[in-house]
């Protein structure tokens, strides 16, 4: 493959990334030519500990998956849910069978770092050949590059920059894909 399919949009911690994607989601569904899967994360409610809950929205269903459970005040434990993550990777390898132009693939992070969570998934759209978009945050990007290798794109946590990196790879509006 020529181009790179892979981006991992480059984040701070508590920085603007859920309303970045999902700008970049709506700019992409937008143009009318792209076909959109994957989840998109956002975080919800506050739970009794304080902590938000934390939430993909299913671009391709349309509704919101739970990742997050709450454990009670004062916990200081791991809110993500098994159930909801396991749940999630089956809703994302629904989108990657669909083959999408733009697949959103949520968050690259501890859960995947620890070889688990949707590593598979990143995986399987790559294999696919789908333009994949994945969130990582900066302190992670080391783990990342361990997994991914050097072949992916680094994308500024910018719905522009997304939206203009897709629209590099994708062709114009009106031509047929894939």
């Amino acid at each position: 493959m020529n181009q790179c399919c892979l981006a991992a949009v480059v984040y701070r911690h508590g920085g603007p990334l859920e309303g970045v994607l999902a700008a970049a989601r709506d700019r992409l569904a937008a143009r009318g030519d792209v076909r959109l899967g994957g989840v998109i994360p956002r975080f919800g409610e506050r739970l009794s500990n304080g902590r938000a809950a934390l939430l993909l929205d299913d671009i391709g269903h349309g509704d919101t998956i739970v990742i997050s459970q709450d454990l009670g005040p004062g916990s200081t434990s791991c809110r993500l849910s098994a159930d909801g993550l396991a749940h999630a990777r089956v809703r994302l390898a629904g989108a990657i069978e669909s083959k999408p132009d733009v697949l959103f693939l949520g968050r690259f992070g501890k859960e995947e770092i620890a070889g688990r969570g949707i590593r598979e998934e990143i995986g399987s759209a790559v294999v696919a050949g789908l333009l994949a978009v994945v969130a990582v945050e900066e302190r992670m990007l080391p783990a990342w590059t361990a997994f991914a290798g050097e072949d992916y794109v680094v994308l500024p946590a910018d719905a522009e920059a997304i939206v203009a990196w897709v629209g590099s790879l994708l062709p114009p509006c009106g031509l047929p894909h894939h």
